[in-house]
């Protein structure tokens, strides 16, 4: 059976993107600050009885944790909402399709053919959704994107070619990422940017699922 969608610690750690600690003069009293996502703010507070047992580190964490601990209703809340709604949901196969088009779109403004991907033979989508699951377990700079595609294309036995040739497998673009042409840096920084967009932004009307299958994607 397959698990419901649910709020957990590890979601809840990658919407804060700020914090702020600070001590009451004269007291033991530590309020933490932390900034979301969106830009709202929740707060937490600790303080101990006795001055004498006052750890500022221990009174920082447990002043977090409170803080942590208020947005558990507010994303439950809003975990509600979605599912009362139709389902929104974006899988890895998606964001490579529109990775993907984005990809071709720049390639026809620049002169070169790129297949739609309806059209894209299995070794292209593949590499694709094999970038694209890079990027959403971690973020990926433009070198570090164009370093995994490299690997990727070097374990499927391709090499470095004048011409781009599947049937031979080389590929001009086979070379480290300082070497390559600005019209072709370009297409990692758009693959970059768009995994980044779609992963920072997952969870903000709609849900993001990881390993999909291709063969359960629309046309």
């Amino acid at each position: 059976m397959p698990e419901a969608p649910r709020i957990t610690p590890e979601h809840l750690e990658s919407l804060i993107v700020d914090e702020h600690y600070h001590v009451q003069p004269d007291t033991t009293l530590t309020i933490c600050v932390l900034t979301v996502r969106n830009g709202f703010t929740v707060t937490g507070e600790s303080a101990c009885a006795a001055p004498e047992n006052f750890d500022p580190e221990l009174g920082r964490r447990i002043a977090r944790q409170n803080a942590v601990n208020k947005l558990w209703p507010l994303e439950g809340y809003l975990l509600r909402e979605m599912l009362d709604g139709p389902p929104c949901v974006v899988t890895d196969t998606l964001v490579a399709r529109i990775a993907h088009e984005v990809n071709r779109a720049y390639c026809q403004h620049i002169g070169e053919s790129q297949p739609s991907w309806a059209n894209a033979p299995e070794w292209m989508v593949e590499s694709a959704l094999a970038g694209v699951r890079a990027h959403l377990d971690t973020a990926r700079s433009p070198e570090e994107s164009h370093a995994l595609w490299m690997d990727h294309k070097l374990r499927e036995g391709w090499k470095w070619g004048p011409v781009k040739d599947p049937a031979a497998k080389e590929h001009p673009c086979l070379v480290p990422y300082d070497h390559l042409p600005p019209e072709q840096r370009v297409k990692d920084l758009l693959f970059a940017a768009v995994c980044r967009a779609i992963n920072e932004h997952a969870g903000d009307g709609f849900m993001l699922i990881r390993r999909s299958d291709p063969a359960n994607e629309p046309a």
